[in-house]
């Protein structure tokens, strides 16, 4: 059984499962001006996390066992994504979104096979 989406502008008001949603917000097909960038980054941040370990420490030399919200802060340190000398959580937010949007954190797959047999 494969669900396709084809979103050619125009999408459906919600969706039949949140995660559908996140999804698609994650790789761009939600204009991110409706979108709560810190939480859609944070959840990013917690399925790297969980499925991909190790793409965070590599990229960011981030520390996985932190918070999505620690590691962001991480990730603004490293990357000089700073203002008045503190960490720009925004600016970071996006720089982790527009990395995981363009490839640069690697092969990552945002849905498992497990998941569309029905085991989580």
């Amino acid at each position: 059984n494969v669900e396709l989406l084809d979103t050619p502008g125009i999408l459906w008001p919600r969706f039949e499962d949140e995660t559908t949603g996140v999804r698609l917000a994650l790789i761009g097909s939600v204009n991110d001006e409706i979108l709560d960038l810190r939480e859609l980054a944070a959840e990013g941040i917690r399925f790297l996390q969980k499925w991909y370990p190790g793409v965070l420490k590599e990229r960011y030399g981030a520390e996985e066992e932190n918070s999505p919200y620690e590691i962001l802060q991480e990730i603004a340190k490293v990357r000089n994504c700073l203002q008045k000398g503190e960490p720009d959580t925004g600016k970071a937010i996006r720089l982790f979104l527009d990395d995981l949007r363009n490839g640069r954190l690697g092969g990552i797959s945002l849905e498992r096979p497990q998941e569309e047999m029905g085991a989580q």
